[in-house]
């Protein structure tokens, strides 16, 4: 029989567990679950509590807007002011071009 063979012996003996070997190796990093894509997805998760953590202080400062125009007539006559270019009488409204873009 073939399998009889000192050299069939021996490179059965050496490459199946080397075929094996790199076969798991690939797997644990290549594969759907595997350690690459473990850590292209931790890094999408971080990304989002990033990007969240943004909205909830960008929620918290809009709530605070929200809160002082309600309570407060100083806070509506200013945003009157800067918005809708609406003052009291007498009043003065200073108004600023934007920055020139510089040149190229």
């Amino acid at each position: 029989m073939a399998t009889e063979s000192p050299l069939v012996r021996r490179l059965l003996w050496n490459l199946l567990p080397l075929a094996l070997v790199v076969w798991a190796v690939t797997t644990t990093l290549i594969g759907h679950d595997g350690l690459l894509e473990r850590h292209a997805v931790k890094q999408a998760l971080y990304a989002r509590r990033d990007q969240v953590a943004r909205l909830d202080a960008e929620n918290d400062q809009l709530r605070s807007q929200i809160r002082a125009l309600r309570t407060s007539p100083q806070v509506i006559r200013r945003a009157a002011a800067e918005q809708l270019l609406a003052a009291e009488p007498g009043s003065t409204i200073y108004r600023f071009a934007p920055p020139a873009s510089p040149a190229p």
